[in-house]
């Protein structure tokens, strides 16, 4: 058989025949490399990319040389995602060749050195100082990859960066701090770099406009004020820092994503107090949710007290991907109406006060009878008032005050947004991660 035959021999079904293959193809050698690697590049092969990179890793040293032959070979940025696949899977016996990778004219084949250092070494003390130049790489696409690799290191390099942050390399500096960010927040870094990060803020703020507010999970409290001191008062918010509007965005978008893997309190820490829109403040973060089970009732006393002080105020859950809607709303201390749809679950317990107005016209304006109390899944028009349920809040807020997903710089805006802690980012500290617009 050829090289070519054997090495699509490893696409046969009988398992047998495939390991025979395997080990034909590895007694070849270099001879069987460049079938072997233009079936890895080819997406019409028969035999699967796991089973080639299988071959190729237990070939060893000469394989990861031609692989990384035939990237070098090609223009920079077009590497095919298989072969960058097999470039960062050969483990740490390529461990050298992925350190003088780093070196590489190639933008890509840097990251993806970055990347499975981090992935294979064992020894973070010698893998950091590999890296560590890379944090202030030329390329941005590499310096991501580097912080990357860094905060995966954790704890164990915080340091070496520390030590990059008081006496160089200078291009790596900046890196550094975010690294040191997504690592332990404010706890790793020195109060002279939270000095300089708040003076950079206080420059960035002049002439900052608002945009959209939008997270992929979406919590809100609205109040029909400008008074922003006296609505975090009323919360029992801390630590208030200005910051540009699409950093408070940002923040509250990676929050919302807080808890899904741990501590379900962990996305409660922070919020973000909005300046005054068009005549309203929102507070924005998942610890506004008026659905979460850990948080639902304070957020309904929350909302009854904000409404007995300014007549109104509201609270809403939204997923941008459209797992669902809930809506609060408060008239002069009390709940007029509360209510959450999310597909497949039973949200009757949410379930307070009549339908409201806005509800009721929707419905006409669909055709649909009106409600007494919104049972969707015992309707016939079930399907088509859920597709008006899943995007329920920020239509709501739009009519009764404020759809912050309709944010621009058009909107009337007054004063400074604000990053604040909640009781949880006291007790539990001010999360980590990087802030970026």
């Amino acid at each position: 058989m050829t090289a070519l035959e054997l090495v699509r021999a490893l696409g046969a079904d009988d398992l047998a025949e495939r390991d025979a293959a395997a080990t034909a193809v590895a007694d070849l050698g270099d001879e069987v490399l460049p079938a072997l690697i233009g079936q890895l590049v080819d997406p019409g092969s028969p035999v699967s990319e796991p089973v080639l990179l299988a071959v190729l890793r237990r070939m060893g040293t000469e394989a990861f040389e031609a692989v990384l032959g035939a990237l070098t070979t090609l223009p920079p940025g077009d590497a095919p995602h298989r072969l960058l696949r097999a470039f960062a899977g050969f483990g740490a016996p390529a461990l050298d060749g992925y350190v003088g990778a780093l070196l590489l004219e190639d933008s890509t084949l840097r990251s993806a050195a970055v990347a499975a250092i981090s992935r294979w070494s064992s020894d973070v003390p010698n893998a950091a100082r590999q890296v560590l130049p890379l944090l202030g790489d030329r390329n941005a696409k590499v310096r991501q990859a580097t912080v990357q690799a860094f905060s995966s290191w954790g704890t164990a390099v915080v340091p070496l960066l520390q030590a990059v942050r008081l006496e160089g390399p200078g291009a790596a500096r900046a890196g550094a701090l975010e690294a040191l960010a997504e690592i332990g927040g404010e706890a790793v870094i020195s109060g002279r770099d939270i000095a300089a990060l708040e003076r950079l803020a206080r420059i960035k703020i002049v002439g900052d406009v608002p945009g959209p507010i939008s997270c992929c999970f979406m919590s809100w409290i609205a109040v029909p004020t400008g008074e922003q001191t006296v609505v975090m008062e009323m919360l029992g918010l801390s630590q208030p820092r200005p910051v540009p509007f699409s950093v408070g965005v940002y923040a509250a978008d990676i929050d919302s994503h807080g808890g899904l893997d741990t501590d379900p309190l962990d996305g409660y820490r922070r919020v973000f107090v909005t300046p005054e829109l068009a005549g309203w403040t929102l507070v924005v973060g998942s610890w506004c949710d008026p659905s979460a089970t850990e948080r639902q009732n304070e957020v309904l006393e929350t909302c009854e007290r904000l409404s007995a002080r300014f007549g109104r105020a509201q609270a809403y859950w939204w997923s941008a991907t459209q797992d669902g809607s809930a809506v609060l709303i408060a008239e002069d201390g009390a709940v007029v109406r509360r209510f959450g749809y999310f597909p497949g679950e039973d949200v009757e317990h949410l379930e307070l006060g009549e339908p409201l107005a806005y509800e009721q016209r929707r419905r006409a304006a669909l055709g649909l009878p009106s409600v007494a109390a919104d049972r969707v899944d015992t309707e016939e028009d079930a399907e088509e008032w859920m597709w008006e349920l899943l995007d329920l809040a920020p239509n709501l807020a739009g009519a009764l005050g404020l759809n912050p997903l309709a944010v621009d710089a058009s909107t009337p805006t007054r004063g400074t947004g604000k990053l604040a802690l909640t009781e949880y980012g006291r007790r539990l500290g001010t999360p980590p991660g990087a802030l970026r617009r």
